[in-house]
């Protein structure tokens, strides 16, 4: 029989690990984002070698799970390169490769989906290739990401729950903890799972919103 009454005093220990989890995901989104287009650009050069080592990055990352990364970085480095990372640096450095990877394709895509035309006129003004790039092409280009990358967020939020693994005391650490400790993880994890949604319902309302927007701005275009 389920008891809730009996877990809801531990709802204020659960959302002590709110500033951490918010924390892991804020900081993995902005290094992966700011690491994201120089990979795509560098995905998009003509240089095989470049654009090589852009995609082996952009497949690794996509099709190697995150707690894969988060393991290997805080057990087998001190091993193999005597390199000792604090449990937040892993966690954070480990969603940022994976968010880098996905925002790479994101940054890939809506550059391509500029007008080429846009691009040729600029050039036939005398602009640079970078002022073509900073003047015409990116700000075309973030409007046009705005929803998916919205949803890398989400997914990043989401995945900073693989912290637990290395007992980062953020939300579903804690969880595992009280679980433990009061022997009714059905009724904790319950309330972890409605932390989640409460912290992520927003976002993908966001996400939903920027999608509709940037569809009717497609068509009126």
């Amino acid at each position: 029989m389920f008891r809730f009454d009996a877990v809801i005093g531990d709802l204020p220990t659960l959302l002590l690990g709110i500033p951490l989890t918010l924390g892991l995901t804020a900081v993995a989104f902005i290094v992966g984002t700011v690491a994201a287009l120089p990979i795509a650009l560098a995905r998009l050069r003509h240089i095989p070698i470049v654009s090589a080592i852009a995609l082996a990055w952009i497949e690794f990352f996509r099709t190697t799970p995150p707690l894969v990364h988060i393991i290997w970085a805080y057990y087998a480095l001190p091993v193999i390169a005597d390199i000792r990372l604090d449990a937040f640096t892993v966690v954070a450095g480990a969603l940022a490769c994976s968010s880098s990877a996905q925002m790479a394709e994101i940054f890939r895509g809506g550059i391509l989906a500029v007008p080429r035309g846009q691009s040729d006129a600029s050039q036939m003004l005398g602009l640079s290739p970078w002022q073509r790039l900073w003047c015409i092409v990116l700000p075309q280009t973030l409007r046009l990401i705005l929803a998916p990358s919205c949803n890398t967020l989400v997914s990043l939020l989401k995945q900073s729950s693989l912290a637990a693994v290395i007992a980062l005391p953020e939300i579903m650490n804690r969880g595992w903890i009280l679980a433990a400790q009061n022997f009714r993880p059905i009724e904790v994890l319950t309330l972890v799972a409605l932390i989640y949604f409460v912290l992520t319902w927003p976002l993908v309302l966001l996400a939903a919103a920027l999608e509709r927007r940037s569809s009717l701005a497609f068509r009126s275009d």
